[in-house]
C-alpha cells in the first residue's frame, strides 16, 4: 500500500512538473523578446501565409516562437490567416497581441493626409510628397511617376508613413482608372482617344479657373486641332523651361522643343500635368463658340476674340 501511495505522489509530482513546465514554456514564448525591437516596421505582403509570417517575426526578433504564433493566429481568426500591411511595433508586445493585431490588420501607423491639387505635375506632386511624408524617396517617386504624368489623379490621400514611391504611383492611377470608368460613356461620345483628352485636359487645366471657360477653352482648342492650326499656347513652356506666360520671350517661343506647341501643330507628346475631374470633363464636353482666341488678363478674367485683330486688340486693352 505504501509502494502505491509512493508511485502515485510520484506520478502526480510528475505531472506537476510537465504542466509547470508546460506553463513556464508558454508564457516565456509568449511574453516579447528581450532585444524587441522598438519602432520596427514589418511588412506582411499581400497573399503571404500564416508560416511566412511566423518565420519573418521570429527573424526579426518580433516574436520567440513561429509555432506558438501560429497556434494563436488559427485560434483567434478560425484559420482566415492574416492581413497584408505594414505593422508598426513600437514598444514590446505578448506573441498573443502581435497575433490579434495581424489577424485582423491593427497596423499601429498613423497614416498622413496629402493634398494634391489639380494641374499637379508630376514635379510638383514629388515636392508635396518630400513636404509632407518624412524621409520620402522623392527621386526615385519622381522617376516613376514622370512616366505616368496625365494620369496621377490629383485627390487627398493618406499614406502610410513608410510608403514606397511605386505604391504611391499605382494608388493615383487606380484612383483615376475609377474616376473615368464613371464618365466612360461621355469620352465615347466626344470621339476622343482617352490619351488626346488627358494631354487636352492637362492644358485646359492651367489656362482656366472656373468650369464656364474650361469648356469654352477646350471647345477653341478643339477647333484649332480640327482646322490643322497650332495650338499656340503657353503652359508647355512651365513644363519644359519651367517660365510661365508673364515670363516668356520671343526667343522662348522659338526653341526647339515638341513641347512648343508654336512650332508644332497638334497636342504635346505627353500630358503637362495631372488635371482633374473638372477640367477632364470640360474637354470631352466643350463649348462650341464662334471664338478662335483668348487670353486672361492680371485678374484671371478671360477675354475672347473671333479675329486676330480683335485677339491684337484685347491683348493692348487687358495686357
Amino acid at each position: 500500500m505504501k509502494l502505491y501511495i509512493t508511485k502515485y505522489r510520484t506520478a502526480l509530482i510528475s505531472i506537476g512538473i510537465i504542466i509547470a513546465g508546460l506553463i513556464c514554456g508558454v508564457v516565456f514564448y509568449s511574453v516579447a523578446p528581450g532585444n524587441f525591437p522598438i519602432g520596427k516596421i514589418i511588412s506582411i505582403e499581400k497573399n503571404m501565409t500564416v508560416s511566412q509570417t511566423a518565420t519573418k517575426l521570429k527573424e526579426s526578433g518580433i516574436i520567440r516562437s513561429a509555432l506558438f504564433y501560429k497556434i494563436y493566429v488559427i485560434l483567434l481568426h478560425d484559420g482566415k490567416g492574416v492581413r497584408a500591411g505594414d505593422y508598426l511595433f513600437d514598444q514590446p508586445q505578448s506573441i498573443l497581441r502581435i497575433a490579434y493585431r495581424t489577424s485582423y490588420g491593427i497596423q499601429g501607423l498613423e497614416k498622413l493626409k496629402v493634398m494634391i491639387t489639380e494641374g499637379a505635375s508630376s514635379k510638383d506632386i514629388s515636392r508635396i510628397l518630400a513636404k509632407n511624408i518624412p524621409n520620402f524617396d522623392a527621386k526615385n517617386f519622381l522617376d516613376l511617376a514622370k512616366k505616368e504624368e496625365g494620369y496621377l489623379f490629383p485627390d487627398t490621400y493618406y499614406f502610410n508613413p513608410n510608403v514606397a514611391p511605386r505604391e504611391i504611383v499605382d494608388e493615383m492611377k487606380g484612383v483615376f482608372k475609377r474616376k473615368t470608368a464613371t464618365i466612360q460613356t461621355e469620352i465615347m461620345i466626344s470621339g476622343r482617344q482617352i490619351d488626346d483628352i488627358v494631354k487636352m485636359a492637362s492644358i485646359v487645366e492651367k489656362e482656366a479657373n472656373n468650369d464656364n471657360d474650361r469648356q469654352i477653352i477646350a471647345g477653341i482648342l478643339w477647333k484649332r486641332i480640327d482646322a490643322g492650326m497650332p495650338l499656340q499656347v503657353d503652359p508647355p513652356f512651365y513644363y519644359f523651361l519651367n517660365k510661365i506666360s508673364s515670363q516668356l520671350t520671343l526667343d522662348d517661343l522659338k526653341v526647339e522643343s515638341p513641347y512648343n506647341l508654336y512650332l508644332h501643330k497638334g497636342l504635346p507628346p505627353t500630358p503637362i500635368d495631372n488635371p482633374g475631374m473638372n477640367a477632364i470633363l470640360a474637354t470631352i464636353q466643350p463649348k462650341k463658340s464662334e471664338y478662335w482666341f483668348y487670353l486672361s488678363d492680371s485678374k484671371g478674367n478671360m477675354h475672347y476674340a473671333t479675329t486676330y485683330d480683335g485677339h491684337l486688340a484685347n491683348k493692348a486693352k487687358y495686357l
